[in-house]
């Protein structure tokens, strides 16, 4: 979908105050957009799905001793 000549001939009359206002606010939309489309888990969604986890899922990695 081309631009309208009609955003175009507002955008060319903005202070560049207003037009750096514009830009972050589609920013905004467009971040909102995306928050939404994201997937959402219910709590005790994998009750039961679980299938298996590894004996030494708790262990510390080797490579990470010497943090502990």
């Amino acid at each position: 979908m081309a631009m309208p000549e009609t955003i175009i001939q507002r955008w060319n009359e903005m202070t560049d105050d207003e037009r750096e206002q514009t830009t972050t606010f589609i920013d905004f939309l467009l971040l909102r957009r995306k928050q939404k489309q994201k997937t959402h888990f219910e709590f005790g969604a994998l009750e039961g799905g679980l299938v298996y986890i590894a004996d030494d899922f708790d262990k510390t990695p080797d490579e990470f001793e010497e943090y502990m």
